[in-house]
């Protein structure tokens, strides 16, 4: 017969945490919520901007640094969700990104992440300097050892601001600080998590309507 602790394992092993049943579900639901975005004709509707980032991050502990090469995609919201914040000059984004690392814990070690739960807030004008918050969360495999974060598939929480230094109607300089949290969401018990500080400079290409 199972011991509790042997069918408390079992359960952490293999049952979802109610956490991450929810992240799950709410990328789901904004996928479908989404759907209509993904149109590429009209207006609001499509890709709204693409670019690429490159990334200094310094960890929480242990004088961890990482490089990071960041490519990003954005599209338009739902309609009766972007037009309304338009006519007040905010313009919200939903971001899918990619990030690969090469962390300096002195060893050869690597992180290959995805964001597809992600949006950026920003405010423009038409103003050659745009302010943005953004945040959200993502997926992550590193090869990190001696942190104590429990296995390599992490979960990731980040948020920030920055700005965009338009060049022109649609290219832009983006400089922008991000905070990283990442963990396993309980799944093992070895499970501290990491911080990161991001420091982040790239270009962006807006699709205007």
């Amino acid at each position: 017969m199972l011991s509790n602790n042997r069918i408390e394992a079992v359960a952490r092993r293999y049952i979802m945490p109610p956490r991450i049943i929810c992240r799950v579900l709410c990328v789901t639901l904004l996928l479908l919520a989404t759907r209509d975005a993904f149109a590429g004709e009209g207006d609001r509707n499509g890709i709204q901007s693409f670019g690429l980032r490159l990334a200094y991050g310094v960890g929480s502990r242990d004088n961890l640094s990482f490089f990071s090469v960041v490519p990003r995609l954005s599209m338009y919201l739902p309609e009766g969700i972007d037009r309304p914040l338009a006519a007040h000059h905010l313009h919200a984004e939903w971001v899918s990104e990619v990030i690969l690392s090469s962390i300096n814990d002195g060893s050869s070690t690597v992180e290959a992440g995805l964001t597809p739960l992600f949006f950026s807030l920003r405010y423009d004008r038409g103003q050659a300097l745009v302010p943005f918050v953004e945040g959200g969360e993502g997926l992550l495999y590193t090869d990190l050892r001696g942190e104590r974060l429990g296995s390599r598939f992490q979960f990731s929480s980040q948020a920030g601001a920055g700005l965009h230094w338009l060049l022109d109607e649609n290219l832009a300089v983006t400089a922008a600080y991000r905070l990283r949290h990442i963990s396993d969401a309980g799944i093992t018990r070895q499970n501290s998590g990491l911080n990161t500080d991001f420091y982040m400079i790239g270009v962006t290409y807006f699709r205007r309507p």
